[in-house]
C-alpha cells in the first residue's frame, strides 16, 4: 500500500422505528372487520394447541345467541334418532368450523382476486405480508386509501420501498389497482394502448390535462397538444377505454358485513347514547389446562416443554390482542357517539364536522389507530346500520359563519332538485346559486361532486318532456 493511501472505517448510526410482534398483531386485528376477526380467531384456535377447542357457535348470529340464552332454563329435548353419543369431539368441532366457512359469501372480492396473483408475481415472499396489508387498504374502486407512514412504521420500510410495491400491485389484473390518484391509475393501464397511434396523446392528457377535461376545456386541451378536433376526439375515445375505477367489477369486502350483525350497538341511557360492543358473537378464547399440564409432566423432553411454553405465550398474547382490539373499538366508537349525539335523533343532516385527528386526541391514540378502527366496522343505530367512518364529515361554512356538515348541504341539494321543473331541470351552476341563496356558498364543481354522491343525474338526463 502506498504511503499516500489510507483506509478509514466510519460508523453510522441510523434510527428506525419498528413495532414489536405483539404490537403488529394488535394492528392486524384492529384492521379486521367482525367476520374477518371471527375467521382469524378460528384459524388461531386450529393452529395453536394451547387454546382449548371450546363449544362456541361461530356461525350463530346475535339473534340466535339471544334465543339460546332464553331457552337455557327449558327442559332439554330428547335426542334425534340419528344422535351419536360417541362421536369424537374434534370431529364435531371441525364440522362447526367448516359450516362457518361454508356459510360465508363466496363471491370473489377485489382483494381475493389480487392476492391470488401474488404467487405468480416477482414480489419477494418476504414482502407478501406487506402486500396483503396494502391490498386490504384498497377501496371499492381499487384506490389505496391506507396510511404510508403507518405501513412504514409497521414493516420498517421507507416510503419509496412501499410505493414500489404499490407500483407492482398496479400491474396485477385489473391494472391500476393500488393507485393513489386517478392519474396513477390511468397511467398504469397505458400498456393496453401500446398499438394505438394516439398513445402519446392519451398519456399527455392524463399527465397534464385531466383538470382541463373535468372543467370542460376541450378546445384548450386540443390546442395545447397541437391536435385537430378529430384527433382530440379519437384520443379521448382511447382514454375512455381505460377504467378510472378498476376495482368496481369485483364484489366489495363490505358487502360481506351485511350478512353479520354489527359489532357496535347504540344504546340510549338517561338521555345519552352509548357505544356497546357485543362479545357473545365471538368465540371464547380459553387456554387448555391439559396442554399446560405437559409442563409438569416429567416424561416430556426439554424441547417439548419449550414448545409448550411458546404456544402458551402465543395464546395469551393473542387473547390479549383480541381483548385490546375490542376495548379500542368501543372507546373510539364512544368518542364518536359523544360528538355526534344529534345524529341519533335527527339523522345524517345533524352530523357535525368531525375528523379522525380530533377523535385520536380525545381517546389518546395515534390517528392511524382511529383510521384502522373505523374501517369496515359497523354500528347498529336508530337510523340504520352505519359504518363508523361515516360519522366523519368535513365542514362547510355558511354565509353566516357557522360550520355545517356536507350532509346538510346535500340534503338541501336534494330538496332543490326535487322541487325543480322537470321540463327545465337546473344546471349545476343554477343549483350552486340556489344553495348560495340558502346560505350555503359552494362551487359548481362541489355541486357536481355532491350530486354524484347522491346518485342524481345531470340536468340533461333529468329532463322530462
Amino acid at each position: 500500500m502506498g504511503s499516500g493511501t489510507s483506509v478509514r472505517l466510519a460508523g453510522e448510526l441510523r434510527q428506525t422505528q419498528t413495532l414489536a410482534p405483539h404490537m403488529m398483531q394488535g394492528l392486524k386485528l384492529l384492521a379486521k372487520s367482525l367476520p374477518e376477526l371471527r375467521a382469524e380467531i378460528s384459524a388461531e384456535m386450529s393452529r395453536n394447541p394451547a387454546i382449548e377447542d371450546v363449544d362456541h357457535p361461530l356461525e350463530m348470529v346475535l339473534s340466535e345467541v339471544s334465543r339460546r340464552d332464553n331457552e337455557e332454563n327449558r327442559e332439554p329435548d330428547y335426542p334425534e334418532d340419528d344422535f351419536e353419543p360417541n362421536r369424537n369431539y374434534d370431529e364435531e368441532a371441525a364440522e362447526r368450523r367448516q359450516h362457518f366457512f361454508d356459510s360465508q359469501v363466496k363471491t370473489e372480492t377485489l382483494q381475493e382476486h389480487l392476492l391470488a396473483q401474488l404467487p405468480l408475481s416477482d414480489i419477494p415472499r418476504t414482502d407478501w405480508p406487506l402486500v396483503e396489508t396494502l391490498v386490504g387498504d384498497l377501496d371499492d374502486a381499487g384506490y389505496y386509501k391506507g396510511s404510508l407512514p403507518d405501513a412504514e412504521m409497521v414493516f420498517g420500510k421507507t416510503e419509496a420501498e412501499i410505493t414500489a410495491i404499490l407500483a407492482k400491485i398496479m400491474e396485477f389484473d385489473p391494472p391500476g389497482c393500488g393507485a393513489r390518484t386517478v392519474k396513477e391509475c390511468l397511467l398504469a393501464q397505458m400498456d393496453s394502448l401500446e398499438d394505438s397511434p394516439y398513445e402519446d396523446d392519451v398519456r399527455a392528457i392524463i399527465e397534464h390535462h385531466l383538470g382541463d377535461l373535468e372543467a370542460g376545456r376541450l378546445a384548450e386541451t386540443g390546442k395545447a397538444l397541437g391536435l385537430t378536433e378529430a384527433q382530440l376526439a379519437s384520443a379521448l375515445k382511447e382514454l375512455r377505454s381505460l377504467d378510472g375505477r378498476p376495482g368496481r367489477q369485483y364484489a366489495s369486502e363490505r358487502e360481506r358485513v351485511e350478512y353479520v350483525n354489527p359489532e357496535v350497538h347504540a344504546i340510549k341511557r338517561d338521555g345519552h347514547w352509548f357505544a356497546v360492543t357485543d362479545e357473545r358473537s365471538l368465540p371464547d378464547i380459553k387456554l387448555s389446562p391439559a396442554f399446560a399440564r405437559l409442563l409438569q409432566d416429567p416424561a416430556q423432553t426439554a424441547e417439548t416443554k419449550t414448545y409448550v411454553k411458546e404456544r402458551i405465550a402465543a395464546a395469551q398474547a393473542f387473547k390479549e390482542a383480541v381483548f385490546h382490539r375490542q376495548k379500542t373499538v368501543q372507546s373510539i366508537a364512544q368518542a364518536i357517539f359523544d360528538r355526534q349525539q344529534d345524529f341519533f335523533e335527527y339523522g345524517f343532516k345533524a352530523l357535525k364536522p368531525l375528523t379522525e385527528v380530533e377523535i385520536a386526541k380525545t381517546v389518546g391514540v395515534h390517528g392511524t389507530t382511529v383510521s384502522r378502527t373505523v374501517r369496515d366496522k359497523y354500528a347498529a343505530t336508530p337510523k340504520g346500520t352505519i359504518e363508523l367512518r361515516r360519522f366523519f364529515v368535513t365542514g362547510v361554512k355558511t354565509s353566516g359563519g357557522a360550520t355545517i356538515s356536507q350532509d346538510a348541504v346535500m340534503d338541501a341539494l336534494r330538496d332543490i332538485v326535487a322541487a325543480e321543473d322537470k321540463a327545465a331541470p337546473l344546471s349545476d351552476e343554477r343549483i350552486a346559486e340556489a344553495l348560495k341563496e340558502k346560505g350555503y356558498p359552494v362551487a359548481r364543481r362541489t355541486v357536481a361532486k355532491y350530486r354524484d354522491r347522491l346518485g342524481i343525474e345531470g340536468a340533461s338526463a333529468r329532463k322530462r318532456v
